[in-house]
């Protein structure tokens, strides 16, 4: 949020320059947040952007960990079936051929049965995601709550002054300035907790992602210990 330090400095010289300045500024206009100061409204509209900008970037980075991580998830169960599927092939070919060697043996829902086993084996990073998920969209829906507040600073400072019966630019920049500058603390919060959500899921993402892999490896050697076993008595 350093280009938002950089408009309150701005502000800080326009509001000086039209105190003390051979020129005041006192022209107004009338947009969607209502009459308004032309100096604040275009300092208001420049923080919009540049948070709106940064609120798009996180929830980019948020929902991009998300999906490396559900990748993570895909690909840990499909190499284990891959790695199965050789001795399932096997095992259901010499079933098919030999009925009498397993007669309730269906290759579907062994099949089905292997993936629920493998699917459990990721259930830790599943509940990792889960619990990301929700708090990256609470941080940036708080984001975008403050967004909204500097989009709707200005008219609130004009209501404000509209009450006090100071219409002066004085005061509404003194509004402006005590506002954005709260708006700015707590978006800065906001960003540094999402800074920390990201680094922190990511380092217990890949411990997880070892752990389910670890997971796997294991159930796929008894899975395939139990086929060859099955095709031994078989023959």
């Amino acid at each position: 949020m350093d280009t938002i330090q950089m408009l309150i400095s701005f502000f800080i010289l326009a509001v000086a320059h039209a105190n003390t300045g051979n020129v005041t500024v006192t022209t107004s206009e009338t947009t969607e947040y209502g009459p308004v100061t032309i100096v604040l409204d275009n300092l208001a509209q420049i923080a919009v952007n540049v948070s709106d900008e940064t609120s798009t970037q996180l929830q980019a980075k948020l929902e991009r960990t998300a999906q490396d991580l559900t990748g993570n998830i895909e690909v840990i169960t499909a190499t284990g079936m891959q790695q199965l599927s050789d001795a399932l092939h096997a095992t259901n070919e010499l079933f098919l051929a030999n009925p009498n060697c397993n007669s309730d043996w269906n290759l579907d829902e062994f099949t089905a049965n292997v993936t629920e086993q493998l699917t459990a084996c990721t259930v830790n990073l599943t509940t990792a995601i889960t619990s990301f998920s929700s708090e990256g969209k609470q941080i940036v829906n708080n984001v975008q709550t403050y967004v909204q507040q500097i989009a709707e600073l200005p008219s609130f400072c004009h209501l404000i002054s509209s009450e006090t019966v100071d219409l002066s630019f004085a005061g509404g920049t003194n509004c402006f300035m005590r506002r954005i500058t709260e708006i700015n603390q707590n978006m800065s919060l906001a960003l540094h907790e999402a800074s920390l959500l990201l680094v922190g899921t990511r380092q217990r993402g890949l411990k997880q992602v070892e752990q389910a892999e670890d997971c796997t490896n294991k159930l796929v050697a008894q899975i395939n210990e139990f086929l060859s076993n099955e095709r031994a008595n078989c023959a």
